[in-house]
């Protein structure tokens, strides 16, 4: 009961959400707004997408729990890292990171692709959130284990804070919603795949292999 509730709240949250941010980005169109004026209406849209993006990590985390994605499908997840390298660029070239690859292999699993790509859009999205400018990543995939790390300021992950529900890093950026691992370690659970987390030296890594 708690996972429908948690999911059909998620789910009508999205429409007033998207309802006031449109009305704000209006508000910003009038010219004769004044500079705090305009500056309180971008605090609120910033928060509101923050808002927005934590309820859709609610709605996706309910679908897995309410186990609503079939894994019937061959994904190659070379190729879904590939197309989220392309997406994520100018965040990547903002901050000048190296980005190192080794794709010798290929590690297919049987995955929904909603699914393929929010596991590897939170991974790779954390990687370069919380690298710093002319950092690196690195990525190498085997048959069996696809593996990302990256540089980083931050002190390693308290393994008991891992893969916690809200859980945000010390720097409190507002871009983070808690949400990502969490929702790394319900995919990897659910689909016959173990997740390996390493910090130390300013390096971070996660290794994902099949079971």
């Amino acid at each position: 009961n708690m996972k429908e509730f948690t999911e059909n709240a998620a789910h009508e949250m999205q429409t007033p959400v998207a309802v006031v941010l449109s009305k704000l980005e209006l508000l910003l169109q009038d010219d004769n707004l004044k500079d705090e004026q305009v500056q309180s209406i971008l605090q609120s849209t910033t928060a509101l997408r923050h808002l927005s993006k934590l309820n859709e990590g609610l709605l996706l985390l309910a679908k897995i729990e309410n186990n609503q994605y079939e894994t019937t499908e061959e994904i190659n997840l070379v190729e879904i890292t590939k197309r989220y390298l392309h997406l994520f660029d100018e965040f990547i070239k903002e901050k000048e990171l190296i980005i190192r690859t080794n794709f010798d292999d290929q590690f297919t699993i049987k995955l929904h692709p909603v699914l393929a790509g929010s596991l590897i859009a939170n991974l790779l999205g954390n990687a370069i959130k919380y690298n710093y400018n002319g950092g690196t990543i690195e990525i190498t995939v085997s048959k069996n284990n696809f593996h990302i790390g990256n540089t980083s300021m931050l002190d390693p992950i308290p393994a008991d804070k891992l893969f916690t529900k809200m859980n945000s890093s010390k720097d409190k950026q507002e871009s983070s919603n808690g949400l990502g691992l969490a929702i790394v370690k319900k995919i990897v659970d659910g689909n016959n795949l173990h997740i390996i987390y390493h910090g130390q030296n300013g390096q971070h890594s996660f290794d994902i292999r099949k079971s």
